[in-house]
């Protein structure tokens, strides 16, 4: 279980229940397989394991663990947002999203380092997602 055990007594740390519904989500995030997951994909997923969960129970899960950092909301298009686990504070991603076929890539580069302090703004927080085409759409 590993990153999900983690998350869990973090969770429970913060005083939070951990229910059934919430583990599976966890573990859904935590799979190495799984990278960007819209709610819909996480909901298919906890379904199987927790037979009778609605969909507002995953989405409300989410926002809560979006809220409390252990998750992170990504708002690629208009369609659907995806989430994935936060990185750690130590090492973070960013997204390199192909508009053509909509393949999704990650970066460790980041460009938030040269910004800071520019012209006395500290930043605190960033997104920053590229958009393009990857090397199979662009042929």
């Amino acid at each position: 279980m590993g990153r999900a055990a983690d998350l869990i007594r973090e969770l429970k740390s913060k005083g939070y229940k951990i229910t059934r519904q919430r583990e599976a989500i966890l573990k859904v995030l935590s799979s190495d397989e799984c990278r960007l997951v819209t709610a819909q994909q996480i909901y298919e997923e906890v379904s199987k394991a927790t037979p009778g969960t609605n969909f507002s129970t995953v989405y409300r899960n989410l926002e809560v663990l979006t809220q409390e950092n252990i998750v992170q909301k990504i708002e690629i298009n208009r369609d659907a947002a995806y989430y994935e686990l936060a990185p750690d504070r130590d090492h973070h991603h960013h997204h390199l999203i192909c508009k053509r076929c909509g393949s999704i890539k990650t970066t460790d580069f980041c460009p938030f380092e040269a910004m800071k302090d520019e012209d006395g703004f500290t930043p605190v927080e960033h997104r920053f997602e590229v958009y393009g085409y990857c090397k199979n759409c662009k042929q």
